[in-house]
């Protein structure tokens, strides 16, 4: 046997139908039906009694499934010896080591192309096969025995076009492992030292380079198998020294692991796949004692079916348990724009009850607050209350088979909705966290067609249906519990070109004409792009996102802000009230970009704050890989906001932005960076525009109570040739010391002695300090005045002064 191909008959997890056709090297391939069974065969009856626990999944027990042959055909003869096949929409792909058959799922061959005219070394063979499909064309890559990398394209419609070859541009590097993933548009070809390439495919068929990803752990890094999650979130590359490093779709690092055998010995990976859910691993070695391992992995609550938005809550789950981080940064002083806090996870196990027939989880939604959760698996949900831990599950066995969630899971208040089919009927299902989860009394709202993506903001709630309408209703729920929603209209977007199977989210862009003129924020496969009401597609924001989230929280003058990841840096599209009001959108919104070191899963906009999650270690111990201790992070972006809006001139919407955050303990430290980096990038350009942002900075801060702190502290830890540079903004070091004794601030005073006897005269530095000696005296501040005397002994003071300093202190006691 050569291969195996697998043709399903329904996108239905519990539909184990479909068709097996088995490719055998002298050219026969069987086909063989697979259908489901009242009762075993086989069944094995043990000696004694025997009981077993069922776990996710197993429910209803071992699956019963028969194989029956139905037909056997055969290549042309003289085709030679099969080597490998890939299934398609329409057939399969066969090669063998001198033709490429493509068939359809009857057996009839409909072209042929020779493998030399694919690859000119008559030595290679194929090794792997590949297919693409786009609207314009088809892609066949093909992977051989040399390494290469060979793309046959073919047009979708016309036939008699002859295709065209080229070789995938990979360098130095030889090609070992290749996959695709239908759901992200990315292709990953691994190499022989380890690293991984990863191409978006566009719309007419082009493979454009998006990242190269390193293997950094040492080894045998050759990359021997490629293994794509079914959602195309995350991309499993199996190295041949036995690390796994889970990756995500645009190439960022999640996990690195090694998988040992009982001896200890690395497994050298032949196959790597993900199980349902994209929560478990299953790596297989090659070699002649066949080894396989299992890996549980906790994977982010965004990723989970079309659930991108608003997300300001870190959720992660596994196969039966949901993890919550309650994101309490307000009170944290960081050393560093990254910060990592000392806060504990809230870890729930999923009911058993629930997830033995509902797995895999395939929607989680946190609500605002972080004190409630809900999920839904292959049907039915289930509520959490994180601070009792327990769980509400739908009234009847009855209801729980007939609820199915489709387009997905989010919190409006005290409301979870869901956007589900019922009884194979489209609704729109309202449960309160105040009542039963019982789908007999939630408020219901029917859909001409299956949900297939909801988003919110505010009131407003959005449903995209499989008809290609987004619906949009306003919901307004009172303290009293009673919910009231409207249907206000239905927006056709089949114009658009969706591509549903490939859709991420959809959402608003924030305007106040949506009402007249709608415009969606559509995330499908890697794009991110505005469609506006009537259909068509407009602006392209990124070829390069992995997810995005919208923060509609209303700071100054700042309506909201668009994020988008790339894989390495966090995007951003910031809308003023001004953009808003005049409905512009995106269009005149400003950018900005910054750099976490960890993979962002949340915006906490109310903090100026990204947070994520990071793994920078690697487990020998693949019984806990994934599920060890997972730190958070969080990075502050509110001195990039404010450095994009006073380098554009926007001065009075800075002032304003940054006094929503003036209450933040961290707000010093913000600003500190702000000013720092904004010093270090004038410095190096000696530049009047550079000059005139920084002074923009210092005028701005001055605003502020902490002004001097801010100033003292990041002249403290910038290069000495930048404090004239700084101090001329602020009106010089004398003066800039005086306000702070004026301001009785002598331990910032303190701080700018060393920059007094830089950047001024003896004489001024020598009264100065007395004033200050005589300040810190007169509050009787005794560790005060130690560090004075002795800074002043190390200044190389004479024994005059030290005299006057001694008399001072000694007239003031």
């Amino acid at each position: 046997m050569v291969d195996v191909i697998w043709q399903t008959n329904s996108d239905d997890d519990d539909d184990d139908s479909g068709t097996l056709f088995v490719l055998l090297s002298s050219g026969y391939i069987y086909e063989v039906s697979v259908y489901q069974r009242e009762t075993m065969v086989l069944e094995y009856q043990f000696a004694t009694q025997h009981y077993w626990v069922r776990g996710v999944g197993e429910e209803e027990g071992m699956r019963k499934v028969g194989l029956a042959q139905r037909r056997t055909y055969r290549l042309p003869p003289g085709s030679g010896t099969a080597v490998c096949a890939v299934a398609t929409e329409s057939g399969a792909v066969v090669a063998t080591r001198t033709n490429v058959f493509r068939l359809t799922w009857t057996g009839t061959v409909g072209s042929s192309t020779a493998v030399r005219e694919i690859n000119a070394n008559p030595l290679a063979q194929i090794q792997q096969i590949t297919t693409v499909e786009t609207e314009s064309c088809v892609l066949e890559l093909y992977l051989f025995s040399d390494g290469a990398v060979c793309v046959l394209r073919r047009h979708a419609t016309k036939a008699e076009d002859a295709p065209t070859v080229h070789v995938l541009p990979m360098g130095e590097r030889v090609a070992t492992a290749m996959s695709f993933s239908v759901i992200s548009g990315v292709l990953a070809v691994g190499a022989d030292n380890g690293d991984v390439l990863l191409f978006v495919v566009a719309d007419d068929g082009d493979l454009q380079a998006a990242a190269c990803r390193a293997f950094g752990q040492g080894g045998d890094g050759r990359v021997a198998a490629l293994g794509w999650t079914s959602d195309g979130s995350a991309v499993a590359c199996a190295h041949a020294s036995g690390h796994v490093v889970v990756r995500s779709s645009l190439g960022y690092e999640l996990n690195v692991s090694r998988v040992r055998k009982l001896n200890g010995d690395p497994v050298s990976a032949s196959m790597a796949c993900w199980g349902g859910g994209g929560t478990r691993l299953f790596v297989f070695g090659s070699g002649q004692t066949p080894s396989a391992a299992a890996m549980a992995f906790a994977r982010a609550a965004l990723g989970t079916g079309v659930g991108e938005g608003t997300s300001a809550r870190v959720c992660l789950f596994s196969d039966d348990k949901v993890l919550v981080h309650d994101c309490a940064f307000a009170d944290m002083r960081g050393t560093g724009d990254d910060v990592e806090p000392g806060l504990q996870w809230q870890a729930a196990q999923v009911p058993s009850e629930y997830v033995s027939g509902a797995w895999p989880l395939r929607h989680v939604a946190v609500s605002g607050d972080g004190r409630h959760v809900a999920v839904a698996g292959k049907r039915g949900l289930a509520v959490l209350a994180m601070a009792s831990r327990k769980w509400r599950l739908l009234r009847t066995q009855q209801q729980e088979q007939a609820v199915r969630v489709t387009g997905g899971l989010l919190w409006l208040g005290d409301y979870v909705v869901a956007a589900c089919a019922v009884g194979g009927l489209a609704r729109l299902m309202f449960f309160s966290r105040r009542r039963a989860l019982d789908a007999d009394t939630a408020h219901v709202e029917s859909l001409d067609a299956a949900p297939v993506a909801l988003s919110s903001h505010d009131s407003l709630l959005l449903v995209l249906c499989a008809d290609m309408h987004v619906r949009q209703y306003a919901v307004f729920a009172d303290n009293s519990g009673s919910l009231r929603v409207s249907f206000r209209r239905s927006v056709d977007l089949r114009g658009a070109g969706l591509r549903l199977r490939q859709l991420r989210s959809l959402q608003w862009v924030p305007s106040a004409a949506f009402d007249r003129r709608p415009a969606f924020l559509v995330h499908e496969g890697a794009r991110l792009r505005v469609v506006d009401g009537l259909g068509r597609s407009g602006q392209v924001l990124s070829e390069r996102a992995e997810l995005t989230i919208t923060s509609g929280v209303h700071f100054g003058n700042m309506h909201s802000t668009v994020w988008w990841f790339d894989g390495s840096q966090l995007c951003a599209a910031l809308i003023s009230l001004e953009d808003f009001m005049d409905g512009a959108g995106l269009a005149d919104a400003r950018r900005l970009v910054v750099r976490p070191e960890f993979f962002p899963v949340a915006i906490a906009a109310d903090l100026g704050m990204a947070v994520g999650v990071d793994q920078d270690w690697t487990l020998e111990d693949s019984a806990v890989v994934g599920l060890a201790q997972l730190p958070v992070r969080a990075k502050l972006y509110l001195h990039n906001i404010l450095d994009r809006m006073l380098s554009s001139g926007a001065e009075h919407d800075a002032l304003l932005y940054a006094a929503c955050f003036e209450h933040l303990a961290f707000f010093p430290h913000a600003m500190e960076i702000l000013l720092h980096e904004v010093l270090e990038r004038e410095a190096a350009s000696s530049s009047e525009a550079g000059a005139l942002v920084l002074r923009r900075v210092v005028a701005m801060l001055e605003n502020f109570a902490s002004f001097h702190e801010v100033v003292a502290h990041c002249a403290r830890k910038t290069e000495a040739a930048f404090w004239a540079v700084l101090f001329d903004c602020v009106g010089g070091p004398e003066r800039f010391f005086r306000q702070c004794l004026a301001l009785d601030r002598l331990d910032t005073a303190t701080q700018c002695l060393i920059i007094l006897q830089t950047l001024e005269p003896a004489s001024v530095s020598e009264a100065n300090v007395l004033a200050l000696l005589s300040r810190a005296a007169a509050a009787h501040n005794r560790a005060l005045c130690i560090e004075i005397l002795r800074f002043a002994r190390m200044a190389g003071e004479s024994d005059d002064t030290m005299r006057r300093m001694v008399a001072r202190l000694t007239a003031k006691n």
